[in-house]
């Protein structure tokens, strides 16, 4: 008996220190400070209310781009393996084959005309060969200056399947240089043709066809594909934000590509901490109903089902839930407006004081516009700063990127609300992007992602923190006719009444 209540002691013991922890736990989050913890886990706490912009913009720039709580050793795990990863080395491997096949169809026409003159020595055609050099020369010329601009574009997306149309005209462009090579060793080489002229027509021949082979691929990789064909529907995940685009016949790596593009451009930056509703007035699961027996026999037990239909009866007459963030909404709004409209008056006298500076006679100090952004800075770096926080975009933005903002804003004349845009209004995710050249999604898709697109195509692109859902429809057939309509009987009457204004 000893021993038991010693363990149930000890218990007890264990369990109000683990209770003493937890809430001091809450306590330093509630406080808004980070803390290394046991087992040197770093734990950010959403909204800091710190007051100093300095040590705020620091700590949470560290963590803008993780929500998840890491230790220092996986934080350090994680950019040894960044700096690891080879990033460019897919994007140029794959141009490894397009620049071996460039450059063996620009260098056969030459050693076609180059390697008869080295071995037998033809006889040379004079004046009546100059044309064809002429043609020739400018015919290769525009044959590699076709190549570069098409096939030799600098890559924004490394796709995870091959471009299928891409290969097949490359395939169909070895096709044609290994059948030229093979009639030029038949009829050329072996015959050793002396008519020098029909060496050159043979090559110009060569370049004629593969000018047209580009052409060709011109049209089918980029002009084709260039006609609405389907609408998307781009939905992320996270807040619901969805937007609507217009696409032609792309495969799906290559429609998911074109998203991306789109969505970096188009949709604003999600902000998780905006997502993140005001606690609420917690209310009754049940109403406070009576249940009363019709028989009059007195019982204890109520049916359940009865008592489950009344209950949510009653909870969907009167629910506080929707008043609640109703209210908690609007008296949100109303603060963001003033918090706005303050941060505005300050700016604008910030920016007003320059001018009076700039027209005031006498002597002064010249100042560049560095040394001014950092003398205005502190006249409205307090209500800056309520608003950032007010929309939890505080984390965004640091004391050096906003003063170096503000000097370019002086350089160029700008106003205060043109130096406020980036803060007040929705910026797109292009413009907090710029710090990761890279952007790693992967495709989720049933299809195989080389197949085209069809109607009934849908497909995922996940993120670190969100995903995009997109969702394919087939554009409709219109059928436009045209319909007369008479001009000269189109006239009316005017019907006048005494008891009316007309």
């Amino acid at each position: 008996m000893p021993s038991h209540r010693s363990d149930r002691a000890h218990r007890d013991q264990d369990h109000s220190h683990r209770d003493r922890r937890e809430r001091e736990k809450l306590t330093r989050e509630e406080s808004g400070s980070q803390e290394i913890l046991d087992e040197g886990i770093i734990q950010v706490q959403v909204i800091p209310q710190d007051d100093n912009w300095g040590e705020t913009a620091t700590s949470i720039t560290e963590t803008a781009t993780s929500i998840v709580t890491l230790s220092e050793t996986s934080l350090s795990d994680v950019g040894k393996e960044r700096r690891r990863m080879p990033c460019n080395f897919g994007r140029h491997f794959k141009l490894v084959p397009a620049a071996i096949l460039s450059i063996f169809a620009v260098a056969s026409p030459i050693l076609f005309v180059v390697f008869p003159l080295v071995t037998w020595k033809p006889s040379l055609c004079g004046s009546k060969c100059d044309g064809l050099f002429i043609s020739f020369t400018v015919k290769e010329l525009l044959l590699m200056i076709a190549i570069w601009a098409l096939y030799f574009r600098t890559s924004r997306a490394s796709m995870p399947r091959v471009f299928v149309l891409r290969v097949a005209m490359m395939v169909l462009v070895f096709v044609v240089l290994v059948c030229y090579w093979l009639f030029y060793g038949l009829r050329i080489i072996e015959a050793q043709v002396t008519d020098f002229m029909d060496i050159i027509n043979f090559s110009v021949t060569l370049i004629d066809t593969l000018l047209f082979l580009h052409y060709a691929s011109l049209v089918v990789l980029w002009i084709r594909q260039t006609d609405p064909l389907f609408t998307l529907k781009v939905i992320r995940s996270t807040d619901g934000v969805s937007r609507y685009y217009n696409i032609g016949p792309l495969s799906i790596q290559r429609t998911a590509v074109f998203v991306l593009e789109q969505y970096y451009k188009d949709f604003p930056e999600y902000n998780p901490y905006m997502m993140q509703t005001p606690a609420r007035t917690a209310h009754k699961q049940f109403s406070s109903l009576t249940f009363y027996d019709i028989d009059g026999k007195p019982s204890d037990k109520v049916n359940p089902r009865a008592k489950a239909i009344l209950t949510a009866a009653s909870t969907r007459r009167r629910d506080p839930a929707r008043n609640d963030r109703f209210y908690e909404e609007a008296e949100f709004d109303r603060k963001v407006k003033r918090r706005k409209a303050r941060l505005f008056n300050a700016c604008e006298e910030a920016f007003g004081h320059i001018k009076r500076v700039q027209l005031e006679r006498g002597p002064c100090v010249p100042m560049d516009p560095e040394e001014t952004a950092q003398s205005l800075f502190p006249s409205f770096a307090r209500p800056l700063q309520k608003y950032l926080r007010t929309v939890r975009l505080h984390h965004r933005y640091s004391m050096d990127g906003i003063i170096k903002h503000l000097a370019h804003c002086l350089t160029f004349d700008m106003t205060p609300k043109a130096f406020l845009e980036r803060y007040v209004s929705e910026q797109p995710c292009c413009e907090f992007t710029t710090k990761r050249r890279t952007q790693n999604w992967s495709l989720v898709c049933e299809e195989q992602v080389t197949k085209p697109l069809s109607a009934s195509t849908v497909f995922q692109l996940k993120g670190e923190d969100l995903s995009i859902i997109v969702t394919v429809r087939r554009l409709p057939y219109l059928d436009i006719s045209e319909d007369e309509f008479d001009f000269e009987n189109n006239k009316f009457v005017l019907r006048l009444n005494s008891e009316t204004s007309v």
